[in-house]
């Protein structure tokens, strides 16, 4: 039995009864072009699908899942969990990933797919949790560094130019080429 429900379209401005509908969908994410998912809509009375009025993402999470499962990815809500395992924020684990804030966010919110390189870092961090219960030594080192020295912004010139070392710090904060190699 279909399940109907009244709701608000907001393309059309109207409100009516729609029926829930579950499709098998051939999808292409990414490299991967044969994901089979069970995408949702809402059918209107003249037969068109919409997606879902309250979460348009919705489908499109359900491509990401199919996407992370085949390429063996580590999920969105395992991500998160290891970060808060090792009780960093966002900005830090980030920052000793080498990767932006706002990605590893869209990350762990299943609003972005990681690529191969950061999925190797979670799964190389998650894997020394699981036997030491902390972070590997050189991560822990940057961490400690990082959190011990509290930002200097006292302004200085250099070749006539002014900087303040607040801003030259934060572009700094990595370390990548010292621990981690080049990250892109």
């Amino acid at each position: 039995m279909k399940k109907s429900k009244k709701l608000y379209n907001p393309e059309l401005e109207t409100t009516e009864n729609y029926n829930e509908i579950w499709e098998p969908e051939v999808i292409k994410v990414k490299d991967e072009s044969d994901l089979l998912v069970m995408n949702h809509y809402w059918q209107d009375k003249n037969g068109e699908l919409w997606g879902d009025f309250n979460d348009p993402m919705e489908n499109v999470r359900r491509g990401f899942n199919a996407y992370r499962k085949r390429k063996g990815y580590m999920t969105p809500e395992n991500i998160r969990k290891l970060r808060e395992k090792l009780n960093l924020s966002v900005r830090e684990f980030a920052k000793l990933l080498g990767i932006g804030a706002s990605s590893l966010t869209q990350i762990e919110n299943n609003q972005r797919i990681q690529v191969k390189y950061q999925d190797v870092l979670f799964k190389s961090i998650e894997e020394n949790y699981q036997y030491q219960k902390k972070l590997p030594d050189i991560l822990q080192e940057m961490s400690d560094h990082s959190v011990s020295n509290k930002f200097d912004t006292h302004a200085y010139v250099s070749d006539s130019t002014l900087y303040n070392t607040l801003q030259l710090c934060e572009d700094n904060m990595f370390f990548n080429d010292k621990t981690l190699g080049v990250v892109a």
